[in-house]
């Protein structure tokens, strides 16, 4: 990471995870494709069951986060047992407090559902497929610490053979539960959330066993000396802010989905079938932001400024090239993209058309913020990009909303708009502070 072709460097840690992650992140596409026949009430239930699972998932980024920044430096420093410290209270840590958050969530599961905007046409379709998936949170959260760990470690190919065995896996049970395929019943939109439940459980014991035999690098048993430590409380530390800026972010994301949803249901179906589609393209970029930070922590170790610019700037030129071509895609042939993914329904198009139109460029927007981010966060700064986004968020996305669709009920597909401009906002806001910090870099500010 500290040598070589910074080019080389990226695509080397990059590719295995982009491949496992584009199948992975393939999977709501595809889900998507099967759903899209059970109508509009079952998108937009999977929406509102989103909206409770980002709330519960932003448990899962303070220990994320922090856990491959921790990892990373421990290994880079050789002290391999705070290593193997650091993946097992994470694991734990993940695992038992998600479950914590589940239980609780489930007594209260309707009010909940019904808070987050769900009318009693997608009540029934959401409590369905809330139940199951929610059960799996836990475990797909420990299988990520899997993942993070593979590629702490440099063994990114790993990874990759995970991702796709559980998204393999959870594509093959969608077919047989939702449509009800061969022996098994047919549960609809139910069945995606015991896909989701079953393949996670599977991947995690074939994973967690694999990192426990001798033929993995750093064997690690996760089952042996089970306690937490001062570096389980790093962890935590480190990632604490990225967690408060993720759950800024939710709650935003939820305030303003339940007045889209209390608005118009069409324009909040249509809001999730944009944002199903931009996950494949997101997948790649994505990629190649969550291995930057890893790489670029380790220059800043090095003091090799110039080198994490040079990161900096061949990232965005990926994002430039890749993203630049869906847009022009979404903007060209909107239709094309929704047959493909089979959505008919004859409401939900012409809003689905504009939507892909009008946020065209949010996908490319948004991935710049988080190599952005990625750099804040190689120079130990994770609270920067929680002030930046909440001020957004807080200051500008959530209040215009409000006031252009509830108080002047002007078109509710005027959101696509709102979105975008807020989108735009982080990125100027991000860009300019990482401007400030190069010149603080140049004047030998951090030597």
């Amino acid at each position: 990471m500290l040598q070589g072709d910074p080019k080389k460097v990226i695509w080397s840690m990059s590719l295995p995870n982009m491949l496992g992650s584009l199948l992975s992140n393939a999977l709501p596409a595809i889900e998507l494709a099967l759903i899209a026949d059970l109508g509009t009430n079952a998108i937009a239930a999977v929406g509102i069951v989103g909206m409770l699972v980002s709330l519960i998932y932003v448990y899962n980024e303070v220990w994320g986060t922090g856990s491959v920044i921790v990892m990373a430096n421990y290994l880079g420093k050789k002290e391999y047992e705070k290593a193997r410290l650091a993946l097992k209270e994470t694991t734990y840590g993940k695992f038992f407090g998600a479950l914590i958050l589940v239980l609780l969530c489930l007594p209260f599961l309707e009010p909940l559902l019904r808070v987050l905007g769900a009318k009693p046409q997608i009540m029934l379709h959401a409590k369905g497929y809330a139940l199951p998936y929610l059960l799996g949170i836990p475990f797909s959260m420990a299988g990520y610490s899997s993942y993070t760990f593979f590629r702490a470690t440099g063994q990114t190919i790993w990874a990759m053979w995970f991702m796709l065995l559980q998204t393999a896996l959870n594509i093959a049970l969608d077919f047989f539960l939702i449509l009800g395929f061969w022996i098994f019943p047919k549960l609809n939109l139910a069945g995606a959330g015991w896909a989701f439940l079953i393949s996670w459980v599977v991947s995690d014991i074939a994973a967690f066993m694999f990192i426990a035999t001798p033929r993995y690098e750093l064997p690690t048993n996760i089952s042996r000396h089970v306690r937490f430590t001062e570096v389980g409380a790093e962890v935590f530390r480190v990632g604490f802010y990225a967690g408060l800026s993720n759950l800024s972010t939710v709650a935003v994301s939820v305030i303003t989905q339940r007045i889209i949803n209390a608005v118009s249901i069409p324009v909040f179906a249509a809001y999730q079938v944009f944002n199903r589609i931009v996950q494949i393209p997101n997948t790649v970029v994505s990629s190649i932001s969550l291995m930057s930070t890893p790489i670029m922590a380790q220059n800043v170790g090095a003091k090799l400024h110039d080198r994490v610019k040079a990161f900096v700037d061949y990232c965005l030129e990926i994002g430039v090239y890749l993203l630049g071509v869906f847009a022009i895609i979404c903007l060209i042939f909107p239709g094309s993209l929704l047959s493909l993914f089979r959505v008919k329904d004859p409401t939900l198009v012409p809003l689905a058309v504009l939507a892909l139109r009008i946020m065209a460029f949010v996908p490319l927007m948004s991935y710049t913020t988080s190599i952005f981010i990625s750099y804040f966060q190689a120079y130990n700064n994770t609270k920067l990009p929680f002030i930046l986004n909440s001020l957004a968020q807080w200051l500008f996305y959530a209040p215009m909303l409000y006031l252009l669709l509830m108080v002047l009920s002007v078109s509710p597909s005027t959101a696509f708009w709102v979105s975008s401009a807020n989108t735009f906002l982080v990125l100027v806001l991000h860009w300019y502070y990482y401007r400030a910090h190069r010149k603080l870099i140049k004047t030998h500010f951090f030597d």
